[in-house]
C-alpha cells in the first residue's frame, strides 16, 4: 500500500514539473516598462505587427503574431492548408523548439 501512495505522489508531483519544461522561453521586451506620463513605453501588438513583417520578410507565412512568454508565437501556413503554431526568439527570428 505504501508503495502505490508513494508512485502515486511521485507521478504527482514530476507532471508538473515536466510540462515546465516543454515552454519556449525568450528574452523580449519588457511591456511592463512605463513612459514619463504613463503610457506604456512597448505596444504589444505593434511590436508583434512588426515582427509578423519581419518574419514574412524572411519567408516564413506568419499570422496571427501575439507575444507569449518572452517569445513570438504565430501560426505558420503549411502551404497545404494546414497551420502550426510555432514560436520564434525576437531578437534572432529563429524558431524555438519545444522540448
Amino acid at each position: 500500500m505504501k508503495t502505490i501512495i508513494l508512485l502515486g505522489a511521485l507521478a504527482l508531483f514530476s507532471v508538473p514539473a515536466t510540462a515546465a519544461l516543454a515552454v519556449p522561453m525568450c528574452d523580449g521586451p519588457a511591456f511592463d516598462r512605463l513612459n514619463s506620463d504613463g503610457t506604456p513605453r512597448y505596444s504589444e501588438q505593434d511590436l508583434a505587427a512588426e515582427a509578423e513583417r519581419a518574419l514574412h520578410a524572411r519567408g516564413i507565412d506568419a499570422n496571427n503574431t501575439r507575444w507569449w512568454n518572452g517569445c513570438l508565437q504565430t501560426f505558420v501556413d503549411e502551404g497545404n492548408g494546414h497551420q502550426v503554431m510555432k514560436f520564434y526568439d525576437p531578437n534572432s527570428y529563429r524558431e524555438v523548439p519545444v522540448n
